[in-house]
């Protein structure tokens, strides 16, 4: 106990470690709020879609029954609220929401950079990257200054900063005799200075994320937010136990420094970076611009072929063949049109997102060779804001797409028109949130890939410091 609070007693006096402890603190001050500001301009953006969608619908279900009961403006078919094509395309425009990720305010993730927002229609699902919420491609590729990317680039150097010259100062003073006398061993009181500071730094980023938490109300619950500072602290503690084994090789503090540098260059930024290189060398996905020319070379085929495709569209859906009749004319014809066109281009399709789940498959087995890519993957499975959760979201609008299909589809076939009733009974997207069971495994192995190379430095360490020079 003495000899720990002589090293609490030599970091208040240090007055470039309070420094730095502070200038963190502003630094993970400033990234929540970036964070918070995101989740709530994002939150106020989707909430006024609803606004608009429910008015929307209000309106279009007014006017239909108007002209089902012979009232008001007659319209052409193409702008009917009582025509389902229209209202299945255009005019309802029902939309598909993915809400901010529990702990979005800290970790935002991939939520800037993958879509939140579709409109569902009877063609399928549209991408709302024309709206309002572009931000500039510079700072898309820099990524968001949040708590997260604080801590995954900039925690790393002050953890250094705190520990570089955890034993080699004592050794250059010439004081590491003395105070060896009053320890009992030279590992002993290197790992209880390394404890004091390493709990002073990994302490001030849990009460960011227990204050972070508190500020936003508690949002992700306290599963996601112990799992999160779970991450944190066994990030911060691999750096710890890095500048742990680098001062047991007996170097100078200088050049304790330079290798410390030198490894989270390579950990933090190297590695990464190749890793998503070599990923998508690997796993090449198809060309978007093939996927587009597939698309409309199907789609002028079928519509060379418009009778014959839609005969076979019946002879696959023969619950929406009309009775007793045969069904012709536009409509009818160009859904089936675009059916054919998607059966066709379904391949590529295919391709393009089997490789996408190859190269996330081979970046969860890379995540091994980084702390860093390991740290950066978990936090946003955790948080809700990575790819994982956003597959899950697409599977839902795929499902609430074909629910729309399927409520507007028979009345298309039939010639049926819809009243206020019919737009009543129109299904709306609820989105519901990631089950827990998906993604713990997810977090379990991104910290298992964090306290492998922790107990390997801490191992190291400890034994190279069983063969001490002590000048």
């Amino acid at each position: 106990m003495p000899l720990l609070r002589h090293e609490w007693f030599l970091l208040r006096k240090d007055r470039m470690l309070a420094f730095s402890a502070a200038l963190l603190l502003g630094l993970m001050a400033l990234g929540l709020y970036n964070g918070w500001r995101f989740t709530r301009d994002l939150r106020t953006y989707q909430q006024r879609l609803v606004t608009q969608e429910t008015e929307r619908r209000a309106r279009l279900a007014e006017q239909a029954e108007a002209l089902r009961q012979g009232r008001g403006p007659e319209l052409p078919p193409w702008k009917s609220p009582a025509m389902p094509v229209p209202v299945g395309n255009t005019l309802v425009q029902p939309e598909a929401l993915l809400p901010p990720g529990p702990l979005g305010a800290f970790t935002v993730g991939q939520m800037d950079l993958l879509p939140s927002a579709y409109q569902v229609s009877l063609q399928g699902r549209l991408t709302d990257f024309a709206r309002d919420t572009l931000e500039h491609p510079v700072h898309l590729a820099t990524g968001t200054l949040d708590l997260s990317f604080v801590l995954l680039y900039l925690l790393p150097l002050f953890a250094l900063a705190f520990s570089f010259d955890l034993v080699s100062r004592e050794r250059e003073d010439g004081t590491l005799r003395l105070v060896l006398v009053q320890a009992t061993g030279l590992r002993g009181w290197a790992l209880r200075r390394l404890a004091v500071r390493a709990g002073v730094l990994l302490g001030l980023c849990v009460l960011a994320g227990v204050a972070g938490s508190a500020l936003t109300g508690g949002a992700g619950g306290l599963g996601r937010l112990a799992g999160w500072l779970t991450l944190v602290v066994g990030y911060g503690a691999f750096w710890f136990a890095l500048a742990l084994a680098v001062n047991a090789r007996s170097l100078s503090s200088a050049t304790n420094a330079l290798v410390l540098v030198g490894a989270w260059l390579v950990l933090v930024v190297v590695v990464p970076a190749v890793a998503q290189l070599g990923v998508s060398g690997l796993y090449p996905v198809p060309s978007r611009v093939a996927l587009v020319g597939a698309t409309r070379e199907a789609s002028l085929e079928a519509q060379k072929r418009g009778s014959e495709v839609l005969s076979a569209y019946f002879e696959d859906h023969p619950e929406l063949a009309p009775k007793g009749a045969k069904a012709e004319g536009y409509w009818p014809t160009a859904l089936a049109v675009q059916d054919e066109a998607a059966r066709a281009t379904a391949p590529v399709v295919a391709a393009f997102q089997s490789q996408l789940e190859r190269q996330q498959d081979a970046l969860g087995v890379l995540r091994f060779l980084s702390p860093a890519l390991a740290f950066q993957q978990a936090l946003q499975d955790v948080a809700g804001t990575g790819g994982s959760r956003h597959e899950h979201f697409l599977r839902q609008v795929d499902h609430f797409h074909t629910t729309w299909r399927e409520a507007l589809l028979p009345r298309v076939f039939s010639g049926a028109t819809l009243g206020a009733a019919e737009h009543a009974r129109l299904p709306r997207f609820a989105y519901v949130e990631q089950p827990g069971t998906d993604i713990v495994p997810q977090v379990a192995l991104g910290l298992l890939a964090l306290v492998l190379p922790t107990l390997l430095a801490l191992g190291l360490g400890l034994a190279w410091l069983g063969r001490p020079r002590i000048a």
